[in-house]
């Protein structure tokens, strides 16, 4: 299975491949393995619209929930960010992140 995200503009990002900098337009996630072995494999998208095999970043699918929390802690939630009921504690944030306005 595969699917991508492209960027909104031209990206000024770059990614290290075996050779130097690649110009980032985009991620390629590409869904590989079965059963236990399941990985999830993203590439940087080229300028030709093609996902680069000169840099990629391959993680268990079982670790993804915690990447994601990684991302946010580190980043923050993107705007707009979709509430969520779920009961796993990992993806409700932290007391310390939630910012309300105080009448003092």
């Amino acid at each position: 299975m595969y699917a991508s995200i492209q960027f909104d503009k031209e990206a000024h990002f770059q990614s290290r491949g075996r050779n130097g900098y690649l110009n980032t337009h985009g991620v390629a996630v590409y869904n590989m393995g079965v059963g236990d072995t399941e990985e999830v494999h993203l590439h940087p998208i080229t300028s030709r619209g093609e996902a680069s095999d000169a840099c990629r970043i391959v993680i268990r699918k079982s670790a993804i929930p915690d990447l994601i929390k990684a991302l946010i802690d580190a980043v923050g939630p993107p705007p707009g960010e979709i509430a969520d009921n779920s009961d796993d504690k990992r993806y409700r944030p932290s007391p310390t992140s939630i910012s309300t306005a105080s009448g003092n």
